[in-house]
């Protein structure tokens, strides 16, 4: 059906130049499922067409809520053959908050694992822009919808010409954790070059200037192996695999629903993985002990580095992992739905979070001006960034905005400007604590206690506190052959910590409440905490 010529930075476009440079390549590997580039390609060309012939058209938002699966990256890219926007549901949502998404996306296609049952049933008999439903699995029959290896039979004659640009739109629903997700709109160039390399991370030359580029990096550029460890639901992960797509990398993903350190280890094993993309310390932990209790289990001659994006990955943990696997590099990039990929930090820093040397796209906000030197206030990005988002003016005016005739994102977190120009990156502006006028972000303890041998995790939060406002808080997660009290640890951590950033309550549970992706659920984390103290 596509009868596209001219190339423009929409992806389905830039996997047409990938495809044609290395079209026998594997693109992805999922368990006992595989596919070329080409196939890649030929089978998001059947499934557009599908789509197609049932009314979805440009600007359409298809819901993709899948596992792991090659079928994600299918529906992803068919989607962007049309100018339909694709966008991630959490598969692991109940029925009121699939209602809700539902609702909220306009949703007018979507894929869904038919192994979901009743609660995407009930969901889509309550939505009324959905014009086509694809269930990818078995059972189709018994949700009304199409099956997905029927829809990839579809004739892929030239229909009506699809003319496809650069500020085709995908979008990335956030996960809820500072209120109801909500769908940031990115335009695939913007989105291309602020988070995914733009094809310049693996190739001298740099970032392309035009599509057909793409075509040099990826012959001249190393073919790599790379494993985004998160589910594609989650914008880290998808990130991560399109970066690698787009310049002609293997992507291998987890098939399994659950996250088992020693199957994470045996596919690196397997694959022969090169780099691997994990979701800050929830994962990196327990990966970590895996291979510290099993120091001969796996060899992994060909991995050499280890990334993290979405959440901090300590420095603790990073020297932890490259003392077991020395040949290796390791990085903590900051990044946020709203601003891209803004990368790790380039210089020391003995608080917060991280920092970075002085660069163009990025300044701090305070108050609805540019700091000066020595203010906090929140850090932004200008350059290339989304539209806002979906359906929500309000919410966009609050994130994205003009200064001074200048377009800006703010990424949510708190960060000082230096007097040398150098941006320090203290925490989420929207979790800090502030104790009797000082502000304490949860990240900076959260590293600290998680220094301690015994400490497995670790999440800190503020109670209520009749003089001070709020007090710090932490519950903490042990090893389990581990023992320590709360005056133990508050000594440990008094060794780095002021006395106001120092947890006065510490509750001990045997493991924490994250999100699939390893996002930390700040909210049971104080109401356990209320209940206890």
């Amino acid at each position: 059906m596509d009868n596209h010529l001219t190339k423009s930075f929409n992806f389905a476009d830039l996997l047409a130049v990938v495809s044609a440079a290395v079209p026998d390549r594997p693109a992805v590997i999922c368990g006992a499922e595989s596919l070329s580039y080409l196939e890649l390609d030929q089978q998001s060309d059947r499934l557009a067409a599908f789509l197609s012939l049932r009314g979805v058209s440009g600007g359409d938002n298809v819901g993709l809520q899948l596992t792991n699966c090659p079928a994600f990256l299918v529906g992803f890219f068919a989607s962007c053959k049309l100018g339909a926007v694709p966008f991630n549901v959490n598969y692991r949502y109940v029925g009121s908050e699939l209602r809700y998404l539902y609702d909220d996306s306009d949703v007018a296609a979507l894929m869904f694992n038919t192994s979901a049952g009743s609660p995407v049933l009930e969901a889509i008999a309550r939505t009324d822009s959905l014009k086509c439903v694809i269930g990818v699995g078995a059972g189709t029959g018994d949700f009304n919808c199409h099956d997905y290896q029927q829809a990839l039979m579809t004739d892929t004659a030239p229909g009506q010409p699809v003319t496809r640009t650069d500020n085709d739109l995908m979008m990335i629903y956030t996960g809820g954790t500072t209120g109801m997700p909500k769908g940031v709109m990115w335009p695939h160039k913007s989105l291309f070059f602020a988070a995914l390399g733009a094809g310049g991370w693996y190739h001298p030359a740099g970032a392309v200037s035009v599509p057909e580029d793409l075509t040099s990096r990826v012959l001249e550029g190393p073919w790599l192996r790379t494993f985004p460890v998160a589910p594609l639901i989650h914008g880290a992960a998808l990130w991560t695999a399109l970066g690698s797509l787009l310049v002609g990398h293997t992507i291998i993903l987890n098939a399994e629903e659950s996250f088992v350190p020693e199957t994470i280890w045996t596919l690196v094993e397997q694959h022969q993985v090169n780099i691997m993309a994990i979701v800050g310390d929830a994962m990196a932990l327990p990966l970590i002990n895996a291979l510290e209790q099993n120091p001969e289990r796996w060899q992994l001659p060909y991995l050499n580095h280890v990334g993290s994006g979405g959440a901090i990955f300590s420095p603790v943990l990073q020297q932890r992992l490259q003392t077991a696997l020395p040949q290796i590099a390791t990085s903590s990039s900051l990044g946020a739905t709203e601003t891209g990929t803004v990368g790790p930090g380039n210089r020391e820093t003995t608080e917060g979070m991280m920092r970075y040397e002085g660069r163009p796209d990025l300044v701090v906000i305070v108050d609805d001006r540019l700091a000066q030197p020595g203010e906090t206030g929140m850090i932004a990005r200008r350059g290339y960034l989304p539209v806002g988002y979906y359906g929500n003016d309000q919410k966009t005016r609050e994130t994205f905005f003009t200064l001074e005739g200048v377009n800006y994102a703010m990424g949510g977190d708190a960060a000082r400007l230096e007097p040398d120009g150098s941006i320090t990156v203290l925490g989420r502006g929207t979790t800090c604590i502030n104790t009797g006028g000082e502000k304490v972000y949860p990240e900076e303890v959260e590293q600290i206690l998680k220094g301690h041998a015994a400490v497995a995790d670790a999440l800190v939060v503020g109670i209520p506190h009749p003089r001070w406002t709020q007090q710090v808080a932490a519950v903490v997660a042990l090893n389990a052959d581990d023992a320590i009290d709360e005056a133990e640890l508050r000594t440990y951590c008094s060794a780095s910590l002021a006395g106001y950033k120092i947890p006065r309550h510490i509750l001990f549970a045997e493991t924490l409440q994250r999100s699939i992706a390893g996002k930390p659920d700040y909210k049971w984390a104080k109401s356990l905490l209320l209940q206890k103290t």
